[in-house]
């Protein structure tokens, strides 16, 4: 029983750890908006703050995250603790190698950097983003040796403090914008951040020293060559995402306040994807990984990813519901004031609006990749990511044309969708899923009504409150809400679906 009590108290933790950090990332980007709002300044900042985290995804990313864990557990099983610190030290050194080469190069090369991923920024606003870009560069650094420690540090059974982490470096931004923004500008913020990514590094590094980690050593090691075979399909795939934003930020810098409004709202609709689909794929994948060594275990290793994409579809949909019907209104709360004004909102809205049909797609893609890894199958969403890479880059440069910035949101949930699309059908290839599809169809009625009872709530609540304060904004966004909430609970509990219908069953019993 103490166990189990120690296990959900950790998974409690670390939900509610995640949560804060999303919920302060996006506190410093309200200061952010709030300070900067659409204006160049934060097109420069915004566009030279994703780069070092793009590189660090698309070349670093998948041997930090994916692929340093089982290499490291498998030296300590086979060859002791002792052998697999060895290892982690040497990778920790390759990675800070790579770091500072890459930083390096990042130096030199700023201002084609810019100007390469962000055409659109020209005169001060380009010269100020190369500036920038140079402070922040070598974050790459010390992202790399931070997500080492977490590896080593999860690995070893520790996950509070790597849960924690992100706190740090939102919250140094957030004191340095709301204490020093003044004295220092936009220049000072690049800095606070650099720092945050330092300190956040400087955090882990007690405990992991603690658990044996030590300085030193070199960078040969017969691990490496593992970490780089694993990684490699496992990197490819995760290109989807830093790719799709790099090809959204080139495209929208080009138009004034572009690069702002894309930023904005792709954090709006990755918190949004985001935190419940990695709180249930935290839960799923080590069973699922477990389930897939035995083949007599394949019809259950079916029965717990159709279940686990249910209850992503049950509470990811009314999210979505809210985001499609009440994305400008969620935009005004979070972001309006100072210079965030009402032109900031319409188009940072607009975007939103379009990014909210891919919030679901997005969810459920990220339980399809683990079901992939589970089985140790990471050629396959490789190849599949690579698809969803030039469905985006394909409709972002058609529908751009079309729509403006909306166009590069609205590509981005196709190109999601596409992804998933192709994920299910080929690991559910061969069976029926008939129950699934019905269930599926129950849920989305059910947002659907829903989805129609907020607008026509959401018109008589403006009527009554207007939008003139922060109280009537936040009163048109969450009555609604509230009420659409409310007419799915209903919806659900009328239709239904398996996971509703067992958990009532369940409930009865008791």
């Amino acid at each position: 029983m103490s166990k189990k009590n120690s296990t959900a108290g950790t998974l409690s933790f670390i939900f509610i750890a995640m949560l804060m950090s999303k919920l302060l990332g996006q506190i410093r980007e309200m200061v952010v908006a709030g300070t900067y709002g659409t204006a160049w300044q934060a097109d420069a900042y915004l566009a030279a703050s994703q780069i070092p985290t793009n590189f660090f995804d698309m070349i670093l990313g998948s041997a930090v995250s994916a692929a340093f864990i089982p290499v490291f557990n498998k030296f300590i099983q086979e060859k002791g603790e002792k052998r697999a610190k060895k290892f982690a030290c040497s990778f920790f050194n390759t990675v800070c190698l790579i770091g500072l080469l890459l930083t390096l190069l990042g130096e030199i090369f700023a201002p084609f950097i810019i100007a390469k991923f962000t055409p659109g920024l020209e005169g001060e606003a380009a010269i100020l983003a190369v500036k920038l870009l140079r402070i922040m560069f070598p974050m790459i650094i010390f992202i790399g040796g931070a997500y080492t420690f977490v590896g080593l540090l999860q690995s070893v059974g520790e996950y509070n403090l790597p849960a924690a982490m992100s706190m740090v470096s939102s919250s140094i931004c957030i004191i340095y914008l709301l204490t020093l923004e003044k004295k220092f500008g936009i220049t000072g913020l690049a800095v606070s951040l650099l720092t945050g990514w330092f300190l956040q590094f400087v955090f882990l590094l007690p405990s992991t020293v603690k658990k044996g980690f030590r300085f030193g050593g070199g960078i040969k090691d017969s691990g490496l060559a593992e970490v780089a075979r694993l990684a490699l399909p496992v990197l490819i795939g995760t290109w989807v995402q830093p790719i799709n934003v790099m090809v959204n930020t080139m495209i929208a810098s080009k138009v004034s306040g572009g690069v702002s409004a894309i930023n904005y709202a792709n954090k709006l609709y990755i918190i949004a994807a985001g935190i419940f689909a990695m709180s249930v794929t935290n839960y799923i994948f080590p069973k699922l990984s477990r389930l897939s060594i035995d083949e007599s275990d394949n019809e259950e290793w079916h029965e717990l990813l159709t279940s686990s994409l249910r209850i992503v579809i049950l509470v990811v949909t009314p999210i979505s519901v809210v985001f499609l019907t009440e994305s400008k209104e969620i935009i005004r709360v979070i972001y309006q004031r100072g210079r965030f004004d009402e032109a900031s909102v319409a188009v940072t809205g607009g975007v939103l609006l379009f990014y909210a049909i891919g919030i679901l797609p997005y969810a459920l893609q990220e339980v399809m990749y683990k079901a992939f890894y589970s089985k140790r199958n990471s050629v396959t969403p490789m190849f599949v990511a690579l698809g969803g890479i030039v469905i985006n880059a394909s409709l972002s440069f058609l529908l751009s044309d079309i729509m403006g910035i909306k166009g590069l949101a609205f590509a981005a949930s196709l190109s999601v969708a596409a992804v998933f699309v192709v994920s299910f059908i080929i690991i559910m290839r061969g069976r029926k899923n008939s129950d699934f599809y019905f269930d599926f169809i129950k849920i989305l009625l059910s947002g659907g009504i829903s989805a129609a009872g907020i607008i026509f709530i959401k018109k008589a609540v403006i009527v009554i409150f207007g939008l003139d304060t922060f109280i009537s904004r936040a009163a048109v966004l969450c009555i609604p809400a509230a009420v659409g909430f409310l007419i799915y609970c209903i919806m659900i509990l009328i239709t239904k679906p398996a996971e509703v219908k067992a958990f009532i069953g369940k409930f009865k019993r008791q």
